[in-house]
């Protein structure tokens, strides 16, 4: 097997953090991604916690590509010191255009729009239309009940074989960079 570099990591996560959390784990994974030289594409929001996500890579100097569809452009911090801003027609596109620039898909904490991101890649997974890692970011346990619907799913034969889907979990920033650098989902416990 050869074993693919990671360059290109697609983050999803929230526009939303009103108590603030999960600000550290993500700065330190910040300075993880630096030291690795790893690229972020993520929705381009600069507010809640993709917002602070995104600052953060910037400022430790992480190349950050921000795919924003049309209509949202205009709420968009275009000064925020991307390396790239790619405008598309909509958000179908928008999540295409993530997914092609990326290498493995983080999910962070989020909301509706993040969840939707994390069960399409994890069902493109299982259909065979990727094999790229998904890792699941469950800070503070926040992804927990998807995780045990996951579970449940697989029990009661509504997947075909979770343990055949690249996904791994992660309880923290340096959790999340040990999957980004294993060889595949099965390399570490």
């Amino acid at each position: 097997m050869v074993f693919k570099m990671t360059k290109t990591v697609c983050i999803f996560c929230s526009t939303f953090n009103p108590e603030s959390r999960f600000l550290d784990e993500v700065t330190l994974l910040s300075e993880l991604f630096s030291e690795k030289k790893i690229d972020v594409v993520y929705g381009g929001g600069d507010k809640g916690l993709m917002g602070h996500t995104a600052r953060s890579m910037i400022s430790n100097g992480v190349k950050v590509t921000g795919v924003v569809p049309k209509f949202l452009m205009k709420y968009i911090d275009k000064n925020m010191g991307f390396f790239k801003l790619i405008e598309t027609e909509d958000m179908h596109q928008r999540k295409m255009k993530m997914y092609s620039l990326s290498d493995v898909f983080l999910v962070l904490p989020g909301g509706i729009g993040t969840l939707d991101e994390m069960t399409e890649v994890l069902t493109w997974n299982q259909l065979g239309i990727h094999s790229k890692k998904v890792i699941i970011g469950n800070l503070e346990e926040f992804w927990s009940p998807y995780i045990n619907l996951l579970a449940h799913l697989n029990k009661y034969k509504y997947l075909s074989d979770l343990s055949r889907i690249n996904y791994s979990i992660a309880n923290n920033a340096r959790e999340i960079m040990r999957w980004i650098e294993a060889p595949d989902h099965k390399a570490i416990s």
